[in-house]
């Protein structure tokens, strides 16, 4: 591409773009939700250039994305959005600051040149009472320690998205110069019992262990899965950390307006399934797993949601439409706390409140 913008690009890769795609959907909500009452704070840990470029487009990255939808959202908030931008290259700093001039963003970071892990403990000892904070970490390796996750989700209605480089980590088990590397981001010597495993059940081995471990300090813990574009093999997994429910299902809901109503990234040779023809498949699917799961209980709505929310793929919506379709064929009764609606009719939908019986 003939150079008309005065500041660097990096290519513009299909999975990237559905990364910032779900970013930028849920970052926006995230903002509107908790900006209402909270001064908040944006941390994009690994900054990098914030420009990319396919063809003859300009896209931009996560510091800058960041930028326009706190502008955008800046009326309706609180306070203003305080937002951070590390990054250990001071030229790719540079480049973000021509990039938010270009386009007229009158946002004001705190840029620090330094790496994340020291930057991000430094801000965190010397702020000890942070506003709440969303956090992308997103590196090109995986030297992540899962500490400092662990001192992050101290700030309290914090997040974190977190880029797991699984390829890469799955290149580097059991080459020694990495065990030191691999310890600080498990937190343990675990994963050296997964190293001899083979392919698919490996990789579901590691990404349960790591999930396991942010389990201990997190309430719900998502992966998302983003595939070669080219190829149905693992590239990443984006790791979406909260301490909310409704922050996990925002968030499936966010990757599955992107990709075909799933909560993972296929790449392009997936298959063509309709929206509708998932769905249907889904439903039936959920209707089972609810029948054996739940067999003789007694279980609120918003129960079963926080049992379920970041343990399956499932979206609330779809949750929902089973437990109803469930009632209508008699297979479970919905106890409703709230008999009528305000008009006066017989309510059929299902509130936090009302009991299934199983």
């Amino acid at each position: 591409m003939e150079k008309t913008v005065p500041f660097e690009t990096w290519k513009y890769e299909e999975q990237t773009k559905i990364k910032h795609l779900v970013f930028a959907d849920y970052f926006d909500k995230w903002v509107k939700i908790l900006g209402k009452d909270h001064p908040l704070n944006y941390f994009d840990c690994f900054g990098g250039k914030g420009a990319y470029e396919e063809g003859n487009e300009i896209y931009f990255g996560s510091p800058i994305i960041a930028a326009e939808i706190i502008q955008r959202n800046k009326i309706n908030l609180k306070r203003d959005v305080c937002l951070v931008v590390i990054d250990k290259d001071k030229n790719n700093l540079e480049n973000i600051k021509k990039i938010l001039d270009y386009k007229k963003l009158d946002a004001k970071p705190i840029f620090v040149n330094r790496d994340f892990d020291l930057a991000v403990n430094k801000l965190l000892d010397e702020n000890p009472n942070l506003a709440p904070t969303f956090f992308f970490v997103d590196p090109f390796g995986f030297k992540i320690k899962i500490s400092t996750l662990k001192r992050m989700m101290k700030v309290a209605k914090s997040e974190v998205f977190l880029n797991f480089m699984y390829n890469g980590i799955n290149r580097n088990l059991g080459i020694e110069q990495a065990d030191e590397i691999l310890i600080g981001l498990f937190g343990s010597s675990k994963w050296k019992e997964l190293k001899d495993i083979e392919n698919r059940e490996k990789e579901k081995r590691i990404v349960e262990l790591f999930r396991s471990q942010l389990k201990e300090f997190c309430k719900f813990v998502y992966p998302y899965r983003l595939c070669f574009p080219e190829m149905n093999r693992t590239y990443y997994y984006l790791f979406h950390l909260t301490n909310h429910y409704k922050g996990c299902e925002i968030m499936k809901g966010s990757f599955a307006k992107y990709n075909r109503g799933r909560v993972e990234y296929r790449g392009k040779t997936e298959s063509q399934m309709t929206f509708f023809d998932y769905d249907n498949i889904k439903i039936d699917e959920i209707k089972k797993y609810l029948l054996s799961t739940y067999k003789g209980c007694n279980k609120s709505f918003i129960e079963i949601i926080e049992e379920q929310i970041d343990e399956t793929p499932y979206l609330v919506k779809h949750i929902r439409q089973a437990l109803k379709e469930l009632e209508k064929d008699s297979k479970i009764n919905i106890v409703r706390k709230i008999r009528t609606t305000k008009s006066g009719k017989i309510r059929t939908g299902i509130d936090n409140e009302d009991e299934m019986r199983f």
